[in-house]
């Protein structure tokens, strides 16, 4: 019996075909109609399904994803394990943050050089300006020459204006001054090595020179003040 023809007759439609290829599979044995179904809708079939499961694993990936960041904090030339999530899980906890709803995240790959010698280094402050213009980036914490240049490109607070009267008492002595290319001086950061969490988890030594800053178009500025709270509780 002659169950499908893959030479139809171009003045035949594809649905009439279908539809008589159809009547002619009703008793056929199993052999041939797999053998018809990989010939007319194995592909097809295979190409929804595909396409069905991208589609949920999209529309699943937009509807769990966190809605907002809501911390954000670049490590640069740190020790630490850039893999390890003890510290942000801590902080999120201590701020009570839904990472369900909202991103948490600190990024400890990051590097710096001064002479931007390094690829590693060239494509970490690429990625740190798309953040910043997009508005997402709280915190950098780094030596010297990296606030000096987040500072000259104005891109952090002078955590005199910003830092609460407790904080400023704190860390009156720990102040670190950044010069701007225009002369201008800015109290670019808070010297931080010998925060107890960031030697805690290994980030910084004591003897690091580590400075935390704020950068300036933050849209967290609360919770990055509070992170600096954070770190400098004890267990």
């Amino acid at each position: 019996m002659e169950i499908y023809n893959k030479n139809r007759d171009n003045n035949q439609s594809l649905s009439d075909e279908i539809r008589e290829q159809n009547a002619k599979l009703k008793g056929a044995p199993l052999k041939e109609k797999l053998l018809y179904f990989k010939d007319y809708y194995l592909l097809t079939s295979v190409i929804v399904i595909a396409i069905c499961a991208f589609t949920f694993s999209l529309a699943y990936s937009i509807i769990t994803a966190p809605k907002d960041t809501a911390f954000a904090a670049f490590f640069y030339n740190d020790y630490g394990d850039s893999s390890s999530t003890d510290l942000i899980d801590g902080f999120t906890e201590y701020m009570g943050i839904d990472t369900s709803k909202h991103s948490a995240y600190i990024d400890a790959s990051m590097t710096y050089s001064s002479d931007f010698s390094d690829y590693d280094s060239y494509t970490g402050l690429e990625k740190a300006m798309a953040v910043i213009t997009a508005q997402e980036l709280d915190v950098v914490v780094g030596d010297a020459q990296t606030i000096d240049y987040y500072a000259r490109c104005e891109f952090l607070h002078d955590v005199t204006d910003i830092l609460p009267e407790d904080l400023l008492e704190q860390f009156v002595d720990s102040i670190f001054y950044a010069e701007l290319d225009d002369g201008e001086t800015i109290a670019a950061g808070i010297y931080v090595s010998d925060a107890p969490k960031l030697n805690e988890n290994y980030y910084y030594y004591e003897d690091s020179g580590a400075i935390l800053s704020f950068i300036v178009n933050s849209n967290n500025i609360d919770t990055a003040i509070e992170f600096l709270r954070f770190i400098y509780m004890e267990d």
